[in-house]
């Protein structure tokens, strides 16, 4: 779901429309049904709300950061780098919170991580570094320091507040709107180029709004089930496998041999994590 959203993100070409209709969708849609069943339930602590804040905070500067990305690079450049670095900075926060993982853990992460490092490459006698470092660089490492934020603050925040697909929808609903107040801010500030400016229609954000929605819900629902963020951020990665094979299907890119052994390397420590990570 996270890579068809993103997928149907960049096939509108107008990132930054169709991100900015999402939250708006989501926002009208989620308002009601957020605000009574909480009302009724208050299963929102102060702490969570807190947390809540900081994270769709952090949301609206990873969509800012993927929208300005997109602008200026490839798709299986993008969405690879910026979903895979914040794997390890995950995983360096839950040691300095007492949770160390455990050695096949380490080993899974690091295979992710390699895995991703090899999907923004087209063959493997090329590797070029500016494949890393140009103009979306910047912009992919905020939009990874902004997965990074709101992981962390939603990792606390689902220890604090009662269990439940429920209350995990609540809260992402929270998480969406607090983000496209800040979003929208970002938007006025800080100008996308023309060329994704093109407006876009509604239909595809709506889908859009469906497959986002639902994809967090199943991640802050996964926080509540599991001590480690850092296992499932790497879980998550796997729609890097994902949108890969789709960019080839849809988008005709190169590459092919380099970046499925890449998406292998995810696959494997994937395995690893869920075999042997605990």
């Amino acid at each position: 779901m996270h890579a068809g959203w993103n997928l149907l993100a960049r096939y509108s070409r107008s990132e930054g429309e169709f991100y900015k209709k999402m939250l708006i969708i989501t926002l009208l849609v989620g308002f009601l049904p957020a605000v009574l069943s909480e009302l009724r339930t208050g299963s929102m602590t102060p702490l969570a709300w807190a947390c809540v804040i900081g994270s769709g905070t952090s949301a609206a500067f990873y969509l800012f950061g993927l929208a300005k990305a997109f602008s200026t690079s490839d798709f299986t450049i993008v969405y690879p780098v910026a979903r895979a670095l914040p794997v390890i900075f995950i995983a360096i926060i839950d040691v300095t919170r007492g949770r160390y993982l455990t050695p096949a853990g380490w080993m899974g992460i690091i295979l992710v991580v390699m895995g991703s490092a090899l999907v923004p490459q087209r063959n493997f006698g090329d590797f070029q570094l500016r494949n890393y470092l140009n103009r979306a660089s910047f912009w992919m490492v905020l939009a990874a320091l902004g997965t990074v934020g709101y992981t962390f603050l939603d990792k606390i925040a689902a220890e604090v507040v009662q269990s439940g697909p429920d209350t995990a929808a609540r809260y992402g609903f929270f998480y969406f709107a607090i983000s496209f107040f800040p979003y929208m801010l970002l938007m006025r500030t800080i100008d996308i180029p023309a060329e994704n400016k093109r407006q876009t229609g509604w239909w595809l954000p709506v889908i859009g709004a469906i497959l986002g929605f639902s994809a967090y819900w199943l991640i802050l629902w996964a926080y509540q089930l599991s001590p480690y963020a850092s296992y499932i951020v790497a879980f998550r990665q796997f729609s890097i496998v994902i949108g890969a094979a789709l960019a080839f299907l849809i988008y005709k890119e190169k590459g092919f041999a380099v970046r499925i052994s890449g998406a292998l390397l995810i696959t494997a420590g994937l395995i690893l994590i869920a075999v042997f990570g605990d």
